[in-house]
């Protein structure tokens, strides 16, 4: 049996489910606060929700990819350099599947804070409450 490609069967599906169920929560509630930081204008809100939503899955998907590959190398006195081998054991699999969704989850995660502190972090602009009168000066 080849654990290596049990694996790739497991973690792709799973991270892609996550990102997408993370992405659509972010983009759900996001929404209203968009359309009150931009002043009830809900094109420009919705136009910039989907913005974010699209980086969101760009780079969360982006580092599931490159963390796709599954690689258990071991240094080999014999040849004198790392070699690679496939996962041999159930274990072995489950144990590379924990650190590869596990780190997964944490990129999410930060991500999710990321997406909070620029929502955050986009100010109204704030209305000048000061008045200016003219007073004449007396003669």
């Amino acid at each position: 049996m080849n654990y290596t490609i049990v694996a790739y069967s497991i973690y792709l599906p799973t991270t892609v489910t996550l990102c997408i169920w993370i992405a659509r929560s972010l983009h759900r509630n996001t929404k209203a606060f968009l359309v009150e930081r931009f002043h009830h204008n809900e094109a420009l809100a919705n136009s910039t929700n989907n913005l974010i939503q699209t980086g969101f899955y760009l780079i969360a998907l982006g580092f599931s990819f490159v963390k796709l590959r599954i690689n258990k190398a071991h240094y080999s006195n014999e040849l004198g350099r790392y070699v690679s081998d496939t996962l041999g054991s159930a274990q072995e699999t489950i144990e590379e599947l924990s650190v590869k969704i596990g780190s997964f989850t944490l990129i999410l995660g930060l991500l999710l804070f990321l997406n909070f502190f620029i929502m955050l972090m986009i100010q109204r602009p704030k209305k000048n409450n000061h008045t200016f009168s003219i007073q004449e000066e007396p003669r």
